[in-house]
């Protein structure tokens, strides 16, 4: 069974989102998805929920709550069928979001590519030094097609290579398609019945599985490294 976290003290950067946007590329390719919602907001179990009701919520995955650490534990060591588990949490530096990391084959931390952003990322990152085992990358998440030539995007990668933050290859581009898959849609793949959609949607679930892509390479990278896993 793998184990993702999603985490972020940060509101506002799509942290639910990209959750969701992985947890149903992943159903759509066959694996039995839990997505276990530690989250006070509650936006993903509360997405489900408008996913039944609508009929598009693939059956091959599940969202529940997990709002205590005995919830979330208890879930992690029994996750029946699942054979991938993805944690939206808080990123607030306690016992809940530790419980979620150190079960973590991996953390993901969304951010948006702005220094202001990035100094809260950072700061996850030095905090989760002093956890026993925290395979983290950031992600960053949100951008915009001109962000790549703005100075505030520079210096936020100048920000991470100082900072020497592990950071996933590939980012996810700012698409208002995302706006229709959070409101009901249960998978990007429902969205491209409307043909005037169909290129965007390609275009984004192939961003979603290459973000996916270098996700599996990741964990790949830290079950290797013997100093990682110990």
């Amino acid at each position: 069974m793998t184990v993702i976290t999603f985490a972020n003290s940060k509101g506002g950067v799509g942290k639910s989102t990209l959750c969701l946007l992985i947890g149903s590329e992943l159903a759509m390719h066959g694996s039995n998805v839990l997505i276990l919602d530690a989250d006070a907001q509650k936006s993903c179990f509360k997405w489900a929920e408008r996913c039944q009701k609508a009929g598009t919520l693939p059956s091959n995955l599940k969202v529940e709550p997990a709002a205590t650490i005995e919830q979330l534990t208890a879930r992690l060591g029994n996750p029946g069928n699942a054979e991938i588990v993805l944690v939206d949490v808080q990123g607030s530096m306690n016992d809940l979001l530790t419980a979620a990391i150190v079960a973590s084959s991996l953390t993901l931390v969304p951010s948006k590519a702005t220094v202001m952003e990035m100094v809260e990322a950072v700061q996850l990152f030095e905090w989760s030094k002093n956890l026993r085992r925290a395979p983290l990358r950031l992600v960053l998440n949100g951008v915009e097609g001109i962000d790549l030539k703005t100075v505030a995007f520079q210096d936020a990668i100048t920000l991470i290579r100082g900072s020497r933050i592990p950071c996933l290859g590939n980012f996810v581009r700012s698409r208002k398609l995302y706006q229709q898959f959070s409101k009901d849609a249960g998978t990007l793949a429902q969205i491209s019945d409307d043909p005037a959609k169909q290129d965007q949607v390609e275009k984004a679930r192939k961003n979603i599985r290459d973000l996916i892509e270098d996700i599996v390479k990741a964990i790949a990278e830290e079950n290797s490294d013997p100093a990682r896993s110990a």
